[in-house]
C-alpha cells in the first residue's frame, strides 16, 4: 500500500505557494534558455523546476480533494492518487506522469533541449492552472 500524508488548508497553501514559486522559476528559465539554440542550463533549469512545479502542484490538489497527498518514494504512487481526483484526475495524473517520467535527467542528467523543457512546462503549466481555475486553490 502505498503511504499517504494528511494535508490541512495550510498545508494545501502551502504546496500551492510552492508551486506557483516553482513555476515562475521554469518560466523565468524557459525565457533565457529560448535565446540559445541546443541544450543549455537554462533549459535544464527551466525542466527541473517544472517537475517540481508539477509535483507541488498535484500535492496541493489531492490535499485540496483527498486531504491527503504521496509520501510514498514510487513517484507512481503519486499519479495513482491524483488519477482519484474529480474532475480531471485523469488527465492531470498523465500530465504528472510525464514530468516524473523526466525528473531524474532533468535534475541530474546533461543539459536538455529547449524543444523537452518547452514540453515539461507545459505539463507543469495545466497542473498549475487546474490547481487554480478547477480546483480553487489560491
Amino acid at each position: 500500500m502505498a503511504r499517504t500524508q494528511k494535508m490541512n488548508a495550510s498545508s494545501v497553501t502551502q504546496r500551492a505557494g510552492a508551486a506557483r514559486a516553482y513555476l515562475k522559476i521554469a518560466d523565468d528559465s524557459f525565457f533565457l534558455a529560448a535565446q540559445h539554440d541546443g541544450p543549455s542550463a537554462d533549459a535544464q533549469a527551466s525542466a527541473a523546476n517544472s517537475v517540481l512545479a508539477g509535483i507541488a502542484a498535484s500535492d496541493a490538489i489531492c490535499g485540496k480533494v483527498l486531504g491527503l497527498r504521496s509520501g510514498d518514494q514510487d513517484h507512481a504512487a503519486a499519479t495513482r492518487l491524483l488519477a482519484d481526483v474529480m474532475p480531471d484526475g485523469s488527465r492531470l495524473s498523465t500530465k504528472l506522469g510525464r514530468l516524473l517520467s523526466d525528473k531524474t535527467q532533468a535534475q541530474y542528467g546533461n543539459f536538455s533541449t529547449t524543444a523537452k523543457a518547452a514540453s515539461m512546462l507545459q505539463n507543469a503549466r495545466e497542473l498549475v492552472e487546474s490547481m487554480t481555475s478547477v480546483h480553487g486553490i489560491s
